[in-house]
């Protein structure tokens, strides 16, 4: 019997040639000489067919006349055989559970698989194939390695698939960041981008979508990131052929990340080809903020009539009446006390009284 077991051992080992030929071809995707050696003692699935071959093959078997020297070992093949059907036969459980945790949360879902996480996702896939569907938060993963687990992450922007290592994986308004703490994982980003992360190393996955980098325009100017780092997402999202809505908010996040970095210029001539499209839903605010860059840009000259219309229609702000007041006070000195008058009535920040108070004594008002 033992005979019996050496000989289906060698004449079922890989022979050095061909595994040598499998991971030279598998090397020159993947650098870890580990993993490679992990995806090539993963067990694969069974073919198609392959219960009825091995039942016909034992009953040609036990239908022949056995030698009784072999008849033990025969019977050992048989058990062998029988265990193999078996493990055919049974059936894959498959992975169904949502994912969701407002505070940190911790469970192994299958032998060789824990998650940490705060957020939302789904698990599916099989015990040996899991799929991670993550939206949004944080899910660190650690996945026993040399198990011939296959797990993958997707998100929007990124697809991270690993054998056995530790990571994490967060999707917000700015992207899918991955790092991984020890091992090593792939990453495949939407927009093309694909890397091999070592421990200690990690990858931002940004947004493709017209609103998802609006997303992270307006995460980035929240954050009080660099202008140029919103302008890059803004511009980014204009390129992606967005809808009118879109390309509105993507405008006023350009317009407003130009006037952070004090390209008052270019914020006001933005401002004005939007309002001459129309301004869409953000019609009312391109008014006021086309006065107040005009100001800035190019002083009163760019102003004084947006200003005008916008009093007129009793729409200007305090803030926006003492400007037009300093705009008009040299020719109009009446209408400038009129307008101090009504900011202080309207109401301005108590820092600012004294200075309104000094220009209506100035001009002569009560």
């Amino acid at each position: 019997m033992k005979h019996l077991f050496r000989t289906f051992a060698e004449e079922t080992r890989a022979r050095p040639e061909a595994l040598s030929r499998v991971e030279s071809r598998l090397e020159h995707v993947v650098a870890d000489r580990a993993l490679v050696q992990s995806l090539l003692t993963e067990l694969p699935a069974a073919p198609a067919g392959a219960e009825a071959r091995i039942r016909a093959r034992l009953a040609e078997r036990t239908g022949r006349s056995v030698n009784w020297g072999l008849r033990a070992g025969g019977v050992a093949v048989v058990a062998m055989a029988a265990a193999l059907l078996l493990w055919l036969r049974a059936p894959v459980a498959p992975l169904t559970e949502a994912l969701r945790a407002e505070a940190w949360r911790t469970e192994q879902p299958t032998a060789h698989v824990s998650l940490t996480y705060l957020g939302e996702g789904d698990l599916a896939g099989t015990a040996m194939q899991p799929r991670i569907e993550w939206r949004s938060g944080t899910v660190q993963v650690e996945v026993d390695p040399n198990q011939g687990v296959a797990l993958t992450v997707q998100t929007r922007e990124a697809r991270v698939r690993v054998i056995g290592t530790g990571f994490s994986v967060g999707r917000s308004a700015l992207g899918t960041a991955v790092r991984v703490s020890h091992g090593r994982v792939s990453v495949d980003c939407e927009d093309g981008t694909s890397v091999l992360l070592g421990a200690g190393e990690h990858q931002l996955c940004l947004p493709t979508s017209a609103a998802g980098l609006l997303g992270r325009a307006r995460a980035l100017a929240e954050q009080g990131a660099a202008p140029e780092d919103v302008l890059a997402a803004a511009e980014r999202g204009l390129a992606a052929e967005p809808d009118a809505a879109v390309r509105g908010e993507l405008e006023v996040a350009q317009m407003e990340a130009y006037a952070a970095d004090q390209r008052w210029t270019e914020a006001y001539d933005l401002a004005g080809r939007a309002l001459a499209s129309g301004g869409g839903a953000r019609a009312e605010e391109l008014r006021h903020l086309h006065a107040w860059y005009g100001v800035q840009a190019h002083g009163c000259e760019a102003a004084t009539a947006e200003l005008r219309a916008l009093n007129a229609a009793g729409e200007a702000t305090a803030f926006e009446q003492v400007t037009l007041a300093g705009c008009v006070s040299a020719s109009e000195p009446a209408v400038a006390r009129g307008l101090l008058q009504a900011a202080l009535v309207a109401g301005v920040p108590d820092a600012q009284r004294p200075a309104i108070q000094q220009q209506l004594d100035a001009l002569g008002g009560q």
